[in-house]
């Protein structure tokens, strides 16, 4: 987790996967639907940016 110098409010969180099967089983998963539910109206977007390794 990483909090921006600038502007307390925006966060940012680096999940690294060993494959996309993975992640996407994760993104799946019945927790992040809890977590939207619980979070809602507290978090004004959420920016997810798939990237590949150099």
């Amino acid at each position: 987790l990483h909090q921006d110098n600038q502007n307390p409010a925006l966060f940012l969180f680096f999940e690294n996967w060993e494959s996309r099967k993975l992640w996407q089983d994760h993104m799946n998963n019945t927790h992040l639907a809890e977590y939207a539910s619980a979070t809602e109206g507290s978090i004004n977007s959420i920016v997810i940016q798939e990237m590949s390794r150099v």
